[in-house]
């Protein structure tokens, strides 16, 4: 079956972190075994929507929910050189501060 690397981009995730709650996103990348590319993005998506410690972080309301883009999927020979398959998230705050508010926390 083919081998893919999916690179996610996570918006509007409403999470607490350094002691206050923001709106966040991430980029996450999985690798996965699909049929197809179609497959691969479902199958990566879901693994992170069912990450147990993104979703214990995640306090967005049903009316602002947070959503996710799959950014690039490209296809691979082996995962041999791959030391986790479900590698952590690279998390930014969405609502950025003025260059003049940087000592502000």
């Amino acid at each position: 079956m083919p081998k893919y690397v999916i690179e996610i981009n996570g918006r509007n995730f409403l999470v607490a972190m350094e002691d206050r709650i923001a709106k966040h996103g991430f980029f996450a990348i999985r690798f996965v075994e699909a049929a197809d590319p179609k497959g691969a993005e479902e199958t990566a998506v879901r693994m992170i929507r069912e990450t147990q410690s993104l979703r214990d972080l995640v306090r967005n309301s049903s009316e602002d929910p947070p959503f996710m883009d799959v950014t690039e999927i490209e296809e691979m020979d082996s995962f041999d050189a791959v030391e986790n398959l479900e590698p952590g998230f690279i998390w930014y705050e969405e609502a950025a501060r003025h260059w003049w508010q940087f000592w502000k926390r």
